[in-house]
């Protein structure tokens, strides 16, 4: 198919195709196109050029090239400027000239710069304290201690090596040394006279104050037998029984919490590390999912009965362990503030020996200072009672290669740090029979009298574990029992993504047994499939999301039936955890989640539509006697209840609350009422429109209407007042004999606790529920006109006449049906915030309004008042005098040429303006890009520093530190691995 050109437009003066034209024209095969070039070139023809920029373009360019041009002129300062005294002014000689240049050079010198002019002429002298070098003597010149910059021509070289009995010379003058050594000296005495009576005048005044101080002793020495002074330790022992026995005051206990938290700030540490910038949400996502991916590793690893790089810190002891060997290895740990409340609460604390270095070693001393018991002794006796007592110490020979606890006596709270080493020197004292080794260890440090408890056969070192103190074997298989039964029984931290609600049934079936465990699973698939971690998750998850609200729904059903389901099943803690898991999804991809609720909202209107096709046929279930209901389930109004807590219900147009909105609306105005249930479900949908719109100040009519009409339920004859209703749902309602009952089961209402609405099948059946329903009623009326009421405002009041009518016909004191105390107080308060939303009473009846008049509807001729049309002129200086016009033209032409200016100082303007800020923003971004590699090279300076900060001392080695230093000169003691000494 060939294909079609395209045709030109024919104009209108053109003639039609066919007819004969004036002229041959042009030979079409050599005619091109003007913006073309020639499709020949033949010489001395001219050619059509391109057209350049028109006349004002060009204007405007030269415009600007000349401001330019002058703005770089005003901004250089290389323009020479002749700015001596007198050289533009011609009423001045040429001497005159000279002599004022001369006068002003001569003021314009500084003294002081010229001080220290030696060069210059010898009119100015120096000077020294007033006087002047040339008459200066030696004795106006006293040498002080701190005075070691005169100098006195050699003389105290002369004075210091010889020459006492040569003269010298001294500021010009002759003297003889012997004078003016003797001179000094005297000045030497006097000084060191004045220092020695001063330091005793200071000592005297020292001991007379002593002396009144041990006078006022004495004096005061009875008053002071007068005072009573507390006993400290017989309060703290009274303050610790009283709190174990839980009888502390408040004051106490405030002041308990009080301390707690100062020992806490005392403890922590004082070092300033390096801080790590804020995570991103998917850096925070990426470390959830490694944590719980390491977990299961763990997890599997125990189930397999793999222990090998596992050190069960989780895994508590066996019950039944020695007592007595726990107590004996208890560590009396100070890293926290329960550490040290617990360590104040023994009874026996101030009689417990404290550790203390002295020059014989590490002793434990009490509280008055005496020696109670050697550190190392107390430190064997752990030993046997952990059983060690008859296995003797294996000693080791010179040369044997061993694990060494590297400087033990000096590491914290039972720290233990093991090396290899080799054997150097065996030490054995023949009084005590103790051994004790010299080794060296393989990085070239070298350790003295190491005991044999913390030497080690490199064979003996899978059983050593260097955190925890050492277990018998019984215990130690019962602990890796323990730990492969509970990973057998823990709940798996991975999961795969379940895309069907029988998937994640199963999942659920299979490893939970409370709510608890399956709000957990459904919390760790959420973490280690997070769309976060991968894009390519979004499918999955999305799926995931429409099932975890199905599931919600199924529980929410499920409430409605059964309840609760007590604190096994937890159905209430299930839908908070369902619903912040929906929450976080919808933060990770709000387009996945809005496409599913959107998708979701689609199926339950379309569902609605079809109960309530199928509530015109048939109003009861043959299977199960009952009665079928239009209205949406629990667990779908649970669903749309939560809308509010996943998205914002202010904007003015939203994806999925608009809709909610609307399917909420449609269901109040639509759906008939047939029993208690359908009433109790129409009140909380309407609260639930209150509240989603109470932010955006949205007023929904039909909400106050289905009130007004819950509420019109209640007064004394409902069947007189059916055609008062303004939804034929509820007008329809008014004659069966359910509803005529309200106001009978009102007025016997006794209690206030059944004031509440229940979403459980069994409260929705009993009695009670009918005066919940009129509290409720009356309760989001009055947050109605509290949230709502804008006084004299037409619309508000138009939207709230049918309530304020509704409550007016209760009428709770009447005498066949009197509402209690309770109610009637309700009624009161919704008749008063009803009353400031409408302070005019009742809305005045509509009246008719006349039409509209043949004078009214008549459109007006006006007919144009115009002058002879021959003499008619646009001149704007008809009818004036010479003058005038002239004078008027003037003014115009000024006015024209004033704007004129204007309009081109505002160019210029804005032109300047505009190439003020290129340069600007070109030194800017110049000092930006400096300011940003700085910046860029400090950052990766800190994430270097950041990365040595978390490896601990891997990285950093020496320091200058005491122990560094005697390493460098003995190679005996250095720092080891993890910083300790």
């Amino acid at each position: 198919m060939v294909k079609r050109k395209q045709r030109s437009k024919r104009s209108v003066s053109s003639l039609p195709k066919g007819l004969p034209t004036r002229g041959g024209g042009e030979n079409p095969f050599e005619a091109v196109h003007r913006a073309k070039r020639p499709k020949h070139d033949v010489v001395n023809r001219p050619t059509m050029k391109s057209a350049g920029p028109s006349a004002l373009a060009r204007s405007i360019q030269q415009r600007q090239e000349a401001i330019q041009a002058a703005r770089k002129a005003s901004q250089s300062a290389n323009v020479f400027q002749d700015k001596r005294i007198g050289e533009y002014s011609p009423e001045h000689s040429q001497d005159d000239k000279q002599i004022a240049r001369l006068v002003r050079e001569r003021s314009q010198r500084s003294k002081r710069s010229q001080k220290f002019n030696l060069d210059g002429d010898n009119e100015e002298l120096l000077t020294h304290k007033g006087k002047t070098l040339d008459k200066l003597t030696a004795a106006d010149h006293i040498i002080l201690s701190d005075d070691e910059d005169d100098d006195f021509g050699g003389l105290e070289t002369d004075l210091h090596f010889g020459g006492g009995t040569q003269k010298a010379s001294i500021y010009g003058h002759s003297v003889d040394m012997a004078d003016v050594y003797a001179q000094r000296k005297n000045d030497l005495d006097d000084i060191i006279m004045r220092r020695k009576i001063l330091k005793a005048e200071r000592l005297e005044n020292k001991h007379m104050q002593e002396e009144k101080i041990e006078t006022m002793d004495e004096q005061y020495q009875e008053l002071a037998n007068l005072l009573q002074f507390r006993d400290k330790e017989k309060e703290i022992r009274e303050y610790t029984a009283s709190r174990r026995n839980g009888t502390l005051t408040k004051e106490d206990e405030e002041f308990e919490e009080w301390n707690k938290e100062l020992k806490t700030f005392q403890f922590a540490s004082t070092k300033v590390k390096a801080a790590d910038r804020t995570k991103t949400p998917e850096e925070v996502a990426k470390e959830e999912a490694d944590r719980l991916q390491e977990l299961e590793t763990r997890r599997l690893a125990r189930m397999n009965g793999d222990f090998d790089s596992d050190s069960l810190a989780d895994i508590s002891d066996e019950e039944g362990f020695s007592s007595k060997v726990t107590m004996s290895k208890k560590r009396r740990k100070a890293d926290s503030a329960e550490a040290l409340d617990y360590a104040d609460s023994d009874d026996d604390k101030g009689d417990q020996p404290k550790p203390r270095f002295t020059p014989d070693g590490l002793v434990m001393v009490n509280r008055k200072g005496v020696v109670v018991e050697n550190a190392e002794e107390e430190d064997g006796d752990d030993e046997l009672l952990d059983g060690n007592a008859n296995a003797p110490m294996p000693e080791h020979a010179a040369g044997t290669r061993i694990l060494a606890n590297y400087q033990a006596h000096a590491q914290f709270d039972e720290h233990e740090s093991w090396f290899e080493g080799v054997v150097t020197n065996v030490n054995k004292d023949v009084e005590s029979g103790k051994v004790s080794y010299d080794i060296t260890y393989d990085d070239g440090d070298f350790e003295e009298g190491v005991l044999a408890r913390h030497v080690r056969l490199p064979s003996e070192a899978a059983v050593v574990n260097v955190n925890q103190p050492c277990e018998t074997d019984k215990t130690a298989k019962a602990k890796l029992s323990k730990a492969k039964s509970r990973a057998r029984a823990t709940i798996p931290y991975v999961f795969e993504v379940p895309t069907t609600l029988d998937a994640l049934h199963e999942l659920i079936a299979a490893h939970a047994s409370t709510g608890e465990d399956a709000s957990t699973i459904i919390d760790r698939i959420y973490k280690v499939n997070s769309v976060r971690l991968d894009r390519r998750n979004t499918e999955r998850m999305q799926n995931f999301y429409d099932v975890l609200l199905r599931r919600f729904v199924a529980i929410g059903d499920a409430i409605f039936e059964s309840g609760g389901g007590g604190p096994q099943l937890g159905r209430y803690k299930q839908l908070n955890a369902l619903l912040k898991a929906l929450y976080a999804m919808a933060q990770d991809a709000p387009d996945s989640a809005t496409a599913v609720w959107s998708r979701r909202l689609g199926v339950l209107q379309s569902a609605h539509a079809k109960r309530l096709r199928d509530a015109e046929l048939d109003t009861q279930d043959e299977d199960n006697d009952e009665e079928i209901t239009a209205w949406p389930s629990t667990g779908v109004f649970l669903a749309l209840r939560s809308i509010g807590h996943i998205f914002p219900v202010t904007d003015r147009r939203h994806h999925v609350v608009t809709p909610t909105l609307l399917f909420l609306a449609q269901i109040i105005g639509h759906t008939p009422v047939t029993s208690l249930y359908d009433l109790v479900l129409g009140v909380m949908c309407s609260g639930l429109l209150l509240e989603y719109s109470k932010g955006a100040q949205r007023i929904v009519p039909e909400c106050l209407v289905f009130l007004a009409d819950v509420i019109r339920l209640y007064t004394p004859d409902v069947t007189t007042s059916a055609g008062a209703f303004a939804l034929p749902s509820l007008g329809a309602a008014s004659t069966m004999h359910i509803f005529t009952s309200l106001r009978l089961a009102v007025s016997k209402l006794e209690a206030s606790d059944y004031l509440r609405l229940s979403l459980e099948k069994s409260r929705i059946n009993g009695e009670e529920i009918k005066s919940a329903i009129l509290a409720s009623a009356l309760q989001l009326t009055e947050m109605a006109a509290n949230f709502f009421g804008v006084p004299q405002s037409s619309v508000t009041q138009e939207s709230f006449v049918v309530l304020a009518e509704s409550v007016l016909s209760l009428e709770p004191k009447s005498r066949q049906y009197p509402f209690p105390k309770v109610m009637q107080q309700k009624v009161r308060d919704c008749v008063s915030a009803i009353s400031k939303v409408c302070p005019g009473g009742l809305r005045a009846p509509l009246r008719l309004r006349s039409g509209p008049t043949i004078r009214e509807k008549a459109i007006k001729s006006l007919a144009p008042r115009m002058e002879d049309p021959s003499k008619y002129s646009l001149s704007k200086d008809k009818g004036k005098g010479a003058t005038q016009a002239a004078l008027d033209r003037t003014r115009r032409e000024y006015k024209r040429e004033h704007k004129a200016v204007a309009r081109e100082l505002r160019t210029d303007a804005a032109f300047f303006e505009a190439e003020r800020r290129k340069d600007k923003e070109k030194k800017d971004s110049s000092a930006r890009a400096k300011r940003h590699k700085a910046f860029s090279w400090m950052e990766g300076e800190q994430a270097t520093m950041n990365q040595q900060v978390r490896q601990g001392g891997g990285l950093l080695s020496g320091g200058g530190i005491g122990a560094a230093r005697a390493k460098a000169k003995s190679a005996k003691v250095g720092m080891k691995k993890g910083g300790k000494l």
